[in-house]
């Protein structure tokens, strides 16, 4: 009789052991889940930590320079395309053009192809307030030559939008 007990109690035991092992292997494979998505998660969260240094750190301190008025705008292209005009062989292929937040200017350039030194300077530039492009990259073989597209931000005074009975007279 105590051999049956014991025996019974032994099968028992085995199958509860039997089907907590498949707990615990189904548990173990949710935590490596749950793991996984945590390791993707916080991948994502550093990448949008460097974006958002960057973007306080380049973009957010031009904001802040923006000029308020068109006319400084323009200055501040044209004393960029003056500046370097004579280094670069620049020359004006569009003036002057703008959309609702920014102006533009787009130039031609021309470097001798065996001046690295020019060349290392050209990729340097820096548009104080606003942004460079570099849009084509030529190479010749005796020239680089391309177009520089030059942004530059400029705050506008948003209009309010006029309501139709303060246009038509009641």
């Amino acid at each position: 009789m105590i051999r049956i007990t014991i025996l019974i109690i032994n099968i028992v035991l085995t199958f509860f052991l039997y089907f907590l092992n498949q707990w615990f292997s189904s548990q173990e494979i949710k935590i490596s889940n749950i793991n996984q998505k945590y390791i993707k998660n916080t991948r994502k969260l550093r990448e949008i930590k460097k974006i958002d240094t960057w973007l306080a750190k380049k973009v957010k301190s031009k904001l802040l320079h923006t000029p308020n008025s068109i006319e400084v705008t323009d200055l501040r292209l044209i004393e960029f395309f003056d500046r370097f005009a004579t280094n670069y062989n620049f020359k004006v292929k569009k003036f002057i053009y703008h959309d609702k937040n920014a102006h533009y200017l787009s130039i031609n350039y021309t470097i001798p192809r065996n001046n690295y030194v020019k060349l290392v300077d050209f990729m340097k530039l820096h548009y104080q307030g606003g942004y460079k492009v570099i849009d084509n990259f030529i190479l010749n073989t005796t020239t680089l030559q391309g177009e520089l597209i030059l942004v530059q931000p400029f705050l506008t005074k948003v209009k309010k939008k006029e309501h139709i009975d303060e246009i038509v007279p009641q």
